[in-house]
């Protein structure tokens, strides 16, 4: 990867009050060896070698139980608590879902539904974060990202222009790389643009947070 000085791969690129970047990416799927997981694996990993702190959450993982917003946070175990901190602590979040039946998963949605216990926090949601969108699958993957846009709109979050789209059998799960050159730099451009988006943005967000 490029590092000219000017680009935002410079670990001298962060915010103003000199705390790195937060970067907690969302997604993967409910099937193990899942090329979701690897693909946000492989572009968190492009963010920690520019300087920034990532935390990756795998829907799998998490395992959680279909939204219910009538039940408060703690019924939920310690698993939500810091899947909440750790996106209420982000400067930028990166969101990845497989393309099922046309749009986004259950899986992935579902653990963006549990992000309404955001929205008493001031900022609400993602608020002053960047968010950069992907999706890994065949034609229809182009509507996973349309979804993931309208959601991350209505939670209020800033979206990178560059959206990725990861086809099917570009991805090899056992090597951990890209198999096309095309498609790594595509990845590469969009989280180029969520940490400049991020670098600019928080240290707006953190000094609103650190006022309330």
């Amino acid at each position: 990867m490029r590092n000219d000085g000017n680009s935002l791969f410079d670990r001298s690129n962060q915010p103003s009050d000199d705390l790195p970047l937060r970067l907690v990416g969302i997604g993967g799927s409910m099937g193990q060896g899942a090329q979701s997981r690897m693909v946000m694996e492989a572009s968190l990993a492009m963010a920690t070698d520019a300087g920034a702190r990532t935390v990756l959450v795998d829907v799998r993982d998490l395992d959680f139980p279909i939204y219910n917003p009538d039940l408060r946070v703690e019924a939920y175990g310690p698993q939500l608590a810091w899947l909440l901190e750790e996106v209420r602590a982000a400067d930028a979040i990166l969101l990845c879902s497989p393309t099922y039946h046309g749009t986004v998963s259950g899986a992935v949605k579902n653990a963006l539904d549990y992000l309404q216990f955001l929205g008493a926090d001031q900022p609400p949601y993602l608020t002053g974060k960047a968010v950069g969108l992907m999706s890994v699958g065949g034609p229809t993957a182009v509507n996973t990202i349309t979804a993931l846009d309208h959601t991350t709109r209505s939670l209020n979050g800033n979206i990178a222009p560059t959206t990725v789209v990861i086809p099917n059998g570009s991805v090899d799960v056992a090597a951990r790389r890209f198999i096309e050159p095309a498609t790594r730099g595509r990845v590469e451009a969009m989280m180029t643009q969520v940490l400049e988006l991020a670098r600019v943005l928080a240290p707006l967000r953190r000094a609103r947070v650190r006022e309330v």
